[in-house]
């Protein structure tokens, strides 16, 4: 019995790394994965995480649950795998921005150009709603990657105003409440424009958030 038992999953190991219609046993699992990552972005996005089970994400991927279970734990997990890659994306497309505004010299143009591509980026109400409501309260695993999402950007900002001060004059500790106090401004008002459906124009969120962090940097002491 032992032996039918090692035959079976060796048989399974084998069929496992066989390439089927062109594809490999690593890219079918990428491809299983990507579906699930889409109906994710989809349904979190839409009829919120509380509100999707593991049954409607299948439904959504064309998949069925043994193909779930072998790219996620749960739900949660997947949640936390849509969120990670909304920020990377959306911390891709801001670093780009401001890099490559960074080349006229002028603070003021590598501020827009961030707030730009941040405000551009959430313009799909799917990311805003994992982004800024669907992770919040779910559990203290997500709330340490938001956390640390907003530690970053924080630091991101800090990074920014520390290149437009030749002496730089806060403490450490002071830098990073300020760095989080002014992410937490910006993430208020994605929030609020997401629950609003857009309504206020982006040009006038970018403005808005402009003008606080150019405030901030010119209320430092010099």
């Amino acid at each position: 019995m032992s032996s039918n038992r090692s035959m079976v999953k060796l048989k399974q190991k084998e069929e496992s790394g066989r390439v089927y219609g062109g594809e490999s046993a690593a890219q079918r699992l990428a491809r299983q994965r990507r579906l699930f990552l889409d109906a994710g972005l989809e349904l979190f996005g839409t009829s919120g995480y509380r509100a999707t089970s593991v049954r409607a994400l299948c439904k959504q991927a064309q998949l069925t649950d043994r193909y779930f279970y072998k790219n996620f734990q749960d739900t949660e997990d997947l949640l936390a795998a849509v969120y990670a890659e909304s920020m990377d994306h959306i911390q891709t497309v801001v670093l780009k921005a401001i890099a490559d505004a960074s080349d006229t010299g002028q603070p003021s143009d590598v501020i827009e150009a961030g707030l730009v591509a941040f405000f551009s980026a959430i313009e799909n109400s799917r990311v805003a709603r994992v982004c800024w409501l669907e992770v919040l309260g779910v559990s203290p695993r997500i709330d340490e990657l938001y956390t640390r999402r907003v530690q970053y950007f924080a630091e991101l900002l800090l990074g920014i105003a520390k290149k437009l001060i030749s002496r730089w004059p806060l403490s450490d500790e002071e830098a990073r409440i300020t760095g989080i106090a002014a992410v937490g401004a910006i993430s208020q008002s994605a929030m609020h424009w997401l629950i609003e459906d857009y309504r206020t124009p982006k040009a006038t969120l970018v403005s808005a958030n402009g003008r606080l962090i150019r405030g901030l940097i010119e209320a430092l002491p010099r």
